[in-house]
């Protein structure tokens, strides 16, 4: 379902909101983020605290959940112009037409996704749910699955078992309720425990595993 008209990158790579709070981030990020510094890649930052004040704002005064959902929808825009001050070599993509622009330039972008859920995922007969099941984890999924790219790569803050389905990710809590719908048909998605001693991938999708 990849639109001709976008940018298409060789992977997504979502970083959980919590690891913004990672004392030593910058260097474990640096780190992780050579393997991609020549390949076509897009940063996507989940929420972190701020979602988690947006959900505390919502019990408190009954938001509603698709309310609550475009408020979270807008602590991305936050959270994403704080990782970009995370990594030299990054740097903030708010909107779409800057993306090619930043990968020709050397830059790893760090997308700020108001605009694509805005002008694109809104616009879509299988758009992403107004609910609070769908978390930054589904964002990312679905503009990857958008946007052509081969791969999902999930910066956590725990680590999964090393061959786990998606839907069995959800059922434990490890990504949100609607992520193995937003994520069919990329070729591969992994989650990697970026606060582990030693990071390793595990792999909760492949084309390769299933053939």
């Amino acid at each position: 379902m990849q639109n001709e008209n976008l940018p298409i990158p060789e992977s997504i790579i979502k970083l959980g909101g919590s690891l913004l709070g990672l004392p030593d981030l910058r260097s474990r990020l640096t780190n992780f983020l050579g393997d991609f510094s020549r390949s076509r890649s897009i940063l996507i930052c989940g929420g972190g605290g701020a979602v988690d004040q947006v959900r505390k704002w919502d019990r408190i005064y009954n938001l509603g959940e698709e309310r609550s959902h475009w408020l979270a929808l807008r602590a991305l825009s936050i959270t994403a112009r704080v990782a970009e001050k995370a990594v030299p070599g990054l740097e903030l993509a708010d909107s779409i037409e800057s993306i090619e622009p930043l990968w020709e330039a050397g830059k790893i972008p760090v997308f700020d996704p108001f605009q694509f859920i805005i002008e694109i995922d809104e616009e879509s007969i299988d758009s992403l749910p107004r609910r609070w099941r769908v978390t930054s984890d589904s964002i990312a999924a679905r503009m990857a699955r958008v946007f052509g790219a081969r791969e999902l790569v999930l910066l956590k803050s725990t680590t999964f078992p090393e061959r786990i389905s998606m839907s069995e990710a959800a059922e434990l809590g490890m990504v949100d309720e609607y992520f193995p719908t937003a994520a069919r048909d990329i070729h591969r998605v992994v989650a990697i425990n970026l606060r582990g001693e030693d990071p390793e991938e595990s792999i909760l999708y492949s084309v390769s595993s299933q053939r």
